[in-house]
């Protein structure tokens, strides 16, 4: 704790936090005026005022941060790394005695505070805020913004070898309108069909009302038919929720709604290989900050006299190999062409393991690291012949 409150941190910690601030606005603005580009002519449409889209806009916070946190963790740790540069107070502290890893120490943990932050985002707040943004723009456009009401949705368990389609489901209320529920043989032939006018989970299986039961044969014509006011599928034990989970973008799922989609999902391996790429996704991509801060204090911290806007101008082409090839990478997962672990830790081991090295070349690294093994194997001899020695001199006493 005592190295935390040296002064040396506390004044680099503090000159990060103002270009941080300023950074992490100008990255949100440009993200909110892309974005306002894109729904300008709907929100003129229909006069929406500007406290409303305004109010639009703070919803999207959450967002916004997992968009452009890494952006701004670089540019501004750039910044302020070339800004102690132009003043030489990184040779005064380098000159002082303070190696580079001390030095690079108040970044580091900064960027372990947003990466916390971040983690917090990604696991719930982000995806709700996006459910949120859709919401209010289908209210804009006015369409229903229910979302706890799906409309003709489809579902297919092909563990079970059932096809499932609703007119109406409320994943709230545990009811259904228009409910259709085909049964398959391990064959693929349908068995039995049935169509309710009603249905509603009781918190262990399904329940119909006003149900029409089709039986069909092995050559798949319709064999018998029954009707019922009444009729329970104590076998078919599916909840609401999961049945809406298939319609619902991984994008849209918090970290426990994926987790439990994963878990108990019927879906095949395509479809799930999304969901998986998306939750090691919101595990890995805070790490994403501490990568990119790597090469931020690789350029910031040269001391020759190339120009600060070369300097930036490097870290906007890192940034952008390193958007272009995760999204690559994660596309590849997303459509079960790569595992999804895979998909998603590629880039940052890769990119981590550049930017370890060349920031190790750059500051020595791997000749204090040889020196001190160098130290530690001559102290570990010296200290083996010293037993040694005495374990000799006991040896010859007790013979004399």
């Amino acid at each position: 704790m005592a190295f935390f409150t040296k002064i040396f941190f506390r004044y680099l910690f503090l000159r990060l936090l103002v270009p941080f601030a300023v950074v992490l606005c100008a990255c949100s603005l440009l993200w909110i005026l892309a974005d306002l580009y894109g729904n300008l002519d709907d929100f003129l449409e229909h006069k929406i005022r500007i406290t409303k889209i305004l109010y639009f806009y703070s919803l999207q916070i959450p967002s916004i941060l997992v968009q452009v946190l890494p952006a701004t963790i670089m540019i501004s740790t750039l910044w302020t790394l070339i800004s102690l540069n132009r003043r030489s107070e990184l040779v005064a502290f380098q000159s002082g005695g303070l190696a580079p890893i001390w030095l690079f120490s108040p970044f580091l943990v900064f960027a372990l505070i947003w990466m916390v932050i971040l983690a917090i985002d990604l696991y719930g707040l982000a995806p709700a805020s996006q459910v949120t943004r859709d919401r209010v723009l289908a209210q804009v456009k006015g369409q229903d913004a229910k979302s706890n009401v799906f409309l003709n949705l489809p579902y297919i368990d092909s563990v079970h070898r059932r096809v499932w389609f609703f007119q109406s489901l409320d994943t709230k209320n545990n009811k259904a309108r228009g409910v259709e529920i085909l049964l398959r043989d391990a064959d693929g032939h349908d068995t039995k069909k049935y169509f309710a006018q009603k249905g509603e989970w009781d918190g262990e299986f399904w329940k119909l009302s006003g149900v029409r039961e089709i039986v069909f044969g092995v050559d798949g014509a319709m064999q018998d038919q029954k009707t019922y006011e009444e009729f329970d599928l104590p076998d078919i034990t599916t909840p609401p929720a999961q049945l809406s989970l298939i319609v619902s973008d991984a994008e849209e799922l918090t970290v426990p709604r994926l987790a439990e989609y994963i878990a108990t999902s019927t879906s095949s391996e395509d479809n799930l290989a999304k969901y998986r790429t998306e939750w090691w996704y919101r595990v890995l991509y805070p790490v994403s900050l501490i990568i990119l801060m790597l090469f931020a204090l690789l350029q910031g911290s040269r001391n020759d006299r190339r120009s600060p806007v070369g300097g930036i101008a490097w870290a906007v082409v890192v940034l952008l190999l390193y958007i272009v090839f995760m999204n690559f990478f994660m596309a590849l997962g997303r459509h079960n062409r790569l595992p999804p672990f895979i998909s998603v830790a590629a880039m940052e081991l890769v990119f981590g393991a550049i930017g370890l090295h060349l920031l190790a070349l750059s500051n020595g690294w791997y000749w204090q690291l040889l020196e001190t093994g160098r130290r530690w194997q001559a102290q570990w001899m010296e200290d083996r012949t010293d037993r040694t020695d005495r374990t000799d001199g006991t040896d010859k006493d007790d013979v004399a």
